[in-house]
């Protein structure tokens, strides 16, 4: 008897398969599918041509009716399978990818090795699931070989399924691929986004062939495009990124690694779009001290340090979630808030000292007397001066001080603000460290990934110090010139509104990031 209830219950199950394939092939009006259809499975390759390897980036979109048949295939019990059950599922279908993805270098097979792999089940039609898999392999070059050499690729998995294939050239810097029948360029941003108008005729990219020389094309050679029809341009070499890769860390490359993390931070921080022009309006109109500028720039260390690695950690443990690309416009949309709300408070306190409608009466004590200021006169025990209307700098019995209205020759700073203004520099991480940071954790130097982050910062920070430090002995060289006390009174005034513009400008920026002005 148990053993025929055991019959009925594998031959009821049997017909599961069957039946939910129809009632998600037949209810397409219950919740609109994969794109591409319930049925399909698509593919996505980038073959990253390097100096010593070729990367294949491989991932595949499974629609709801093959993400059921996986899954049943995978527990016994017909429930939602375990991690475990996953894991061990993924590792035997990333290794047969694998054999079924034939790089050929030469005519001789290069083998595949992998290097990282993930699976993610997502919602799909009729409460059913579509998976997602990605999955990076590393094959390497034959040593010694520098000329030219032909590449062929192909790929077999899945090669009786319908789907989307496509298929993605990209060298690096220094390397020249050409006569190539593929393309430099995606469509699909690895299968995120299918467009709609080509749905109907999805691309079947399964074979690409190309040549590639490190170095210049040769002049007969035809070079890779994008699908838009441009030539194809190398992104720059990453030296920091190559920093953790070295075969062999000792202390003296890691001191030079570090050097040289300080150095291009530093170069990083000459680029466009770092805040130099904040910095130094700020400290400039507002008097700043070298201690000011170095409290600036520790600030803006700490605070670069800690969004690369809060960064790196959303791009490891969150980005089946959140996109970590999708946070660049938020990050830059809030610095720019930051810089904008302390240019607009400055401006505001500014224009009212520089308009006179703060009021001007203060009493302070000398050695010799106390006295107070009135707008237009004050006495002494010694003696009595009018001012009409004009503010001036005098002694009394040696002691030099200025009557300037306080805040009016920008002296009010505050750490506070100071604080602020760093924290809104060093918000938004560089891409280069975060590549740094991922590099070292896949070549398992975390360590030394996150001293060269902290080296990087160290630099970037430096360079905005020494820019903020110089400013501020240039205003100390104007400021005594009597001919520019007009200017020397408006400049913090006119500082106040660059920093205010330039908050606007990088909120700006950030929303047509987001694409709100697109």
């Amino acid at each position: 008897m148990r053993r025929t209830n055991n019959s009925l219950i594998i031959r009821h199950r049997r017909l599961l398969i069957p039946l939910a394939v129809l009632l998600i092939a037949g209810c397409p009006f219950a919740l609109s599918g994969h794109p591409l259809g319930n049925f399909t499975i698509s593919h996505f390759a980038r073959l990253e041509i390097g100096r010593d390897r070729i990367n294949v980036r491989y991932v595949i979109d499974m629609a709801e009716i093959p993400t059921f048949q996986e899954m049943q295939a995978i527990t016994n019990d017909g429930n939602q399978p375990s991690k475990a059950e996953l894991d061990s599922y993924l590792k035997r279908v990333v290794a047969g990818y694998a054999d079924g993805l034939v790089l050929q270098i030469e005519n001789a097979r290069v083998p595949l090795v992998v290097d990282r792999e993930s699976l993610t089940l997502l919602p799909g039609a009729a409460g059913a699931q579509t998976t997602r898999i990605e999955c990076d392999f590393v094959g390497a070059l034959p040593p010694g070989r520098i000329d030219q050499q032909t590449v062929k690729f192909e790929d077999r998995n899945y090669g009786e399924r319908i789907g989307w294939r496509e298929i993605v050239v990209s060298p690096i810097a220094g390397i020249s691929v050409f006569n190539s029948s593929a393309f430099g360029s995606g469509v699909t941003n690895e299968l995120r986004s299918y467009p709609g108008e080509m749905l109907a005729a999805p691309l079947n990219e399964r074979t690409a062939e190309f040549s590639f020389v490190r170095g210049p094309m040769p002049p007969a050679g035809r070079p890779l495009f994008t699908r838009a029809g441009s030539p194809v341009v190398p992104a720059p070499r990453d030296r920091l990124a190559e920093l953790v890769q070295l075969p062999e860390l000792t202390l003296g490359l890691g001191l030079l690694g570090m050097l040289t993390a300080i150095f291009w931070g530093g170069l990083h921080a000459l680029s466009p779009g770092h805040g130099k022009t904040v910095v130094a309006a700020y400290l400039v109109g507002s008097r700043g001290t070298v201690r000011h500028a170095g409290f600036l720039g520790l600030t803006v260390t700490i605070t670069h340090t800690a969004g690369v690695i809060a960064l790196g950690l959303v791009t490891l443990l969150a980005s089946r979630y959140i996109l970590p690309e999708r946070l660049i416009a938020p990050l830059s949309l809030i610095s720019g808030l930051m810089v904008a709300a302390i240019g607009f408070s400055l401006l505001r306190n500014r224009l009212r000292t520089a308009l006179g409608l703060d009021s001007l009466t203060h009493t302070h004590s000398h050695d010799k007397g106390v006295h107070s200021h009135n707008p237009n006169s004050h006495t002494h025990a010694h003696h009595q001066h009018h001012h009409d209307g004009v503010v001036e700098e005098h002694s009394h019995e040696g002691g030099n001080h200025s009557h300037l209205p306080p805040g009016a020759d920008g002296s009010a700073i505050t750490w506070r603000s100071l604080l602020a203004l760093g924290i809104s520099g060093g918000l938004l991480p560089c891409p280069s460290a975060l590549v740094i940071l991922l590099a070292a954790i896949s070549n398992r130097r975390i360590g030394f990934g996150l001293l060269l982050v902290v080296a990087f910062s160290v630099g970037l920070a430096g360079v905005l110090t020494a820019v903020g430090i110089a400013f501020v002995y240039a205003g100390r060289l104007i400021i005594p010139i009597g001919r520019f006390d007009r200017v020397t009174r408006l400049l913090p005034v006119f500082s106040a509104l660059v920093i205010a513009c330039a908050g606007l400008v990088i909120c700006y920026g950030a929303l047509n990031q987001a694409g709100l002005f697109g």
